[in-house]
């Protein structure tokens, strides 16, 4: 169904709605995407009669609770926004009424640190409108965020499925569990069919008898499969998925799949039980799933895929089903939290809601191949050893084909140049070996600014800036951003200086592979019109920072590490030349150098080889210094050429070389003083 009527009503019955007010509203719907402000809102829709001897069944996706009437008949409650609530309607009956309330937690009682809606970042975070003052829980996300929808059955109604590949001697164990539920106890035949559907293969058949009580229940049995096409990472290979099908009567239900294995040796995460090195992001793609479409999620991951990362964490909340839906059919993987942000309630009641959600979490999602790692929770305060282990158990019981974390902490987030210290401070490789937060904010472009802050941008108005979570103390006096003389200028600055980040970072955490097996940038998008720590704008126009992220993540990389940034002429620009390579390939490539400005050059053309998921300094500055006679002549002769450098900005041009293949590219910055004592004859 995809129109209803709606009202923003705090009644708590349906005979308490005025008669007057209603309007109609598309489903899905969420209404701060109509500029309301509301905590509870009402909707009513008339439903289809149900066929003769055909049992009536509707789901529906809420945030956060829901409960519903037929008439004047009340059907139940429901909690939580990530799972399906399906109801068995009456027989008799069409007026349908929905009352969905996302009310805002009392502060300081309950929000922010003892939180009872399990909502994540929908419910509190820094990249919420209002951040983390005392609005953050504005424009929230209360409504019918998936929509939802009617259908018939017959005696056994198939509600929802759930495979899982268990990998065995030869082949595969699909562990097969089907929800639904039976007008009366009985014995049935479960028909399966496997199909490949992104791909030419074989088609597989197979039958089961269960035996059903009388009501809902879940029913799990087991189907030993011959070795199937490996769902595999885009960089790698070749996402295979199946479509699962299942027939009770003239009943069906299906759902896709793919088979592959996710294990742990050491620190690395290995797919199909080979080591992969993990390039990812954070993500959140918006504040309201309702606004989210399937278009949406294919652009996201273009755009990851472009940026060359193979994973994405979707941070500390669930994203519409399309997000996982296109991460499965483009191979990327997907690291998925619960929606756990930081504190929540401490007594039994809110520990018992959160593992039945936890258990939710992995029948919702746990079809998706695409998915490897489930996490507990995102930097817990108070909760990290009450609350949090228990919801890692239940994760943990309920799907044993995927990896366990028990919380995202503070100590693998890392800020460096952002909430302390320097940029440079990444050489001490912290949060190793796989950090999953880095980065720093940049301001959108000037038009955006000036049209979602109004008159507000310039000059700034910060406590409007802050609303919109920008963090001026940590732009001006830790990563001490010049806003200059223009809302231009300003934005040319921040965009610089998060690009200039997350490039040090990640090239240094790569060139130190083995010691780090992976990183997870922060963040992706902006989630809404915001000034975060994104590298994409809301309406998805790339920052400077994007393409810092693609450059320093390609799976074959070429680092260029300055001597100095700021030198003078003679100095040489760089004091090391790294080749990193992710592929599963050794490399036999030729890699040159050259200077680029007032003056330009040959720096080096150097042949190199590399093995397979390895990295290799080719060019070592103080190593050089202790060539024997003869054999440092090209360095000598680059000497020579830096002697004859004018004052000006010049930059260092890497491209790597595979036959008449160009695998990489690498540029850096270099300013070239003139000395302040000639030296005849100097380096």
């Amino acid at each position: 169904m995809n129109r209803a009527e709606f009202i923003p009503h705090p009644a708590v019955h349906p005979q308490d709605l005025p008669a007057t007010g209603w309007r109609e509203v598309d489903l899905p719907h969420q209404w701060t995407l109509d500029g309301l402000e509301a905590e509870v809102g009402w909707y009513r829709l008339s439903l289809p009669l149900a066929e003769s001897e055909r049992r009536r069944w509707l789901r529906l996706w809420a945030d956060y609770y829901a409960e519903a009437w037929l008439e004047g008949e009340y059907l139940g409650r429901h909690e939580g926004y990530f799972e399906p609530w399906i109801i068995s309607l009456p027989t008799a009956g069409q007026t349908l009424w929905l009352r969905v309330a996302a009310p805002k937690e009392p502060f300081g009682e309950v929000w922010p640190r003892f939180k009872r809606q399990i909502k994540g970042v929908f419910g509190q975070h820094d990249c919420r409108p209002g951040s983390t003052s005392p609005r953050g829980q504005e424009r929230g996300t209360g409504g019918l965020w998936g929509g939802m929808e009617v259908w018939t059955s017959g005696d056994v109604a198939l509600l929802g499925v759930r495979a899982l590949p268990l990998r065995v001697a030869d082949g595969w164990r699909l562990q097969v569990e089907i929800e639904c539920d039976s007008a009366r106890a009985r014995e049935a035949v479960v028909a399966l069919n496997l199909t490949p559907e992104n791909f030419e293969g074989e088609e597989l058949r197979a039958e089961r008898l269960i035996t059903l009580t009388s009501g809902r229940q879940r029913v799990r049995f087991y189907w030993l499969l011959p070795d199937m096409s490996l769902w595999e990472v885009w960089e790698r290979g070749f996402p295979h998925l199946y479509r699962l099908t299942l027939r009770v009567g003239d009943e069906e239900l299906s759902t896709r799949l793919g088979f592959r294995t996710v294990t742990r040796e050491g620190d690395w995460v290995c797919l199909n039980e080979r080591k992969l090195f993990l390039r990812g992001t954070n993500i959140i793609p918006t504040q309201w799933l309702a606004g989210y479409s399937l278009a949406q999620a294919e652009a996201d991951v273009r755009l990851l895929k472009e940026a060359h990362l193979n994973a994405v964490r979707v941070h500390a909340h669930v994203t519409h089903p399309a997000f996982y839906e296109v991460c499965d059919r483009e191979g990327v993987l997907v690291w998925q939290d619960m929606p756990l942000q930081w504190g929540y309630a401490l007594d039994d009641a809110f520990a018992q809601e959160a593992v039945r959600q936890a258990e939710a979490l992995t029948w919702v999602l746990g079809n998706h191949p695409s998915i490897f790692l489930w996490c507990a929770s995102n930097e817990p305060t108070h909760n990290r050893y009450t609350t949090v282990p228990m919801v890692a158990a239940a994760l943990r019981g309920s799907d044993p084909t995927r990896l366990i974390k028990e919380a995202s902490d503070f100590r693998e987030h890392t800020y460096p140049g952002w909430y302390w210290g320097h940029l440079r401070d990444f050489l001490a490789l912290p949060a190793a070996p796989l950090p999953s937060e880095f980065g720093a904010q940049a301001l959108p472009r000037a038009e955006t600014l000036r049209r979602v802050l109004g008159e507000a941008a310039w000059p700034p108005r910060w406590e409007v800036w802050a609303y919109h979570n920008f963090q001026a103390e940590q732009t001006f006096r830790v990563a001490g951003v010049e806003m200059g003389n223009s809302l231009e200028t300003f934005v040319a600055n921040s965009q610089a200086y998060q690009a200039r980040l997350l490039r040090f970072a990640i090239e240094n955490y790569r060139r130190a592979k083995g010691k780090i097996t992976g990183y997870f940038q922060f963040m992706f998008v902006e989630p809404w019109e915001g000034i975060t720590w994104a590298v994409v704008e809301a309406d998805r126009t790339p920052k400077a920072g994007y393409y810092a992220l693609k450059e320093a993540s390609s799976p074959v990389l070429l680092s260029l590490v300055p001597y100095r940034e700021v030198t003078e002429i003679g100095q040489p620009p760089l004091s090391e030349v790294w080749l990193i390579n992710d592929l599963e390939r050794s490399l036999r490539v030729r890699v040159t150098l050259r200077l680029e400005g007032p003056v330009s050059g040959v720096l080096g053309d150097l042949q190199a080889h590399v093995d397979a998921q390895a990295a290799h300094c080719l060019f070592n500055l103080m190593e050089g210094y202790e060539a024997p006679p003869g054999e440092g002549e090209w360095l000598a002769q680059v000497a020579q050429f830096l002697r004859a450098l004018t004052p000006g900005d010049y930059r260092v041009v890497g491209e790597v070389w595979e036959d008449d293949r160009l695998l990489a590219t690498s540029t850096l910055d270099i300013h070239y003083l003139p000395p302040i004592v000639p030296m005849e004859g100097a380096w």
